[in-house]
C-alpha cells in the first residue's frame, strides 16, 4: 500500500509517453548557460513572464504558437498556486485571496525557471511555503481523474492540469521550507 502522507522530504515524477528526457532527477530540469531564473516580487509581476516565455517560443509556425498557448496555461497556474494557493497560515487556511493584488512578504521567495532548447520548454516555479503534501498531490489526482468534467472550482484542479498536460511532470516538497513544480512541454 502506498503512505502519502510521509512529513519528509519527497519527490514525485510523472513521465508521460512522448517524454524524451533522461531518467533520473537531473534530467528533469538540465541545467544550461540559457535557463532564465525570475524572482517574484509581487502578482502583478505574472502577465510580463509568461508574455516573455511566449515570447521566446515564438509564433512562427502552428506548433509553435500552440507550444506558447500551453506554456502560457502551464505557468498561469505555476504561478497562481506559488501566489495564492502555497501560503497557509499554521492551520492551514490560505492567507491571500486568489487573483488579488499582492507583493510578496521579506521572508517569502518565488523563483520561476525556464529554458527553451528549440524542441521543448522548461518550466519550473520553486515557493518558500513548502505547504503541499504528498497526500494532497495524490489526492487531487484522484479526485480530477474519476470525473470525466472535473468541477472548475474543485481545489487541485490546477494541480490535475499541469499532470494532464506536461510531457513530464514533477513536485518535490520540502515540508515547511519549499515547494518545487515543474515539467516540460514538446513543441
Amino acid at each position: 500500500m502506498l503512505e502519502t502522507e510521509k512529513l519528509g522530504p519527497a519527490t514525485m515524477v510523472f513521465v508521460g509517453t512522448a517524454c524524451d528526457v533522461a531518467p533520473g532527477l537531473d534530467g528533469l530540469f538540465p541545467d544550461s548557460p540559457d535557463t532564465a531564473e525570475r524572482r517574484i516580487t509581487c502578482s502583478s509581476d505574472k502577465p510580463g513572464l509568461i508574455e516573455e516565455v511566449v515570447t521566446l517560443i515564438g509564433e512562427q509556425d502552428e506548433a509553435h504558437a500552440l507550444l506558447g498557448q500551453k506554456a502560457a496555461l502551464m505557468l498561469d497556474e505555476m504561478l497562481e498556486n506559488a501566489l495564492y494557493a502555497a501560503p497557509r497560515t499554521p492551520a492551514g487556511t490560505p492567507l491571500y485571496t486568489r487573483r488579488a493584488p499582492r507583493t510578496l512578504a521579506p521572508d517569502e521567495r518565488i523563483l520561476l525557471r525556464y529554458r527553451y532548447d528549440g524542441r521543448r520548454i522548461f518550466l519550473e516555479v520553486r515557493d518558500s511555503w513548502g505547504s503541499l503534501t504528498q497526500g494532497q498531490v495524490f489526492s487531487y489526482l484522484a479526485v480530477n481523474t474519476q470525473e470525466k468534467e472535473p468541477d472548475p472550482d474543485r481545489t487541485g484542479r490546477g494541480l490535475f492540469f499541469m499532470w494532464w498536460m506536461f510531457d513530464h511532470f514533477y513536485v518535490r516538497i520540502y515540508p515547511g521550507q519549499e515547494t518545487v513544480i515543474g515539467g516540460s512541454l514538446l513543441l
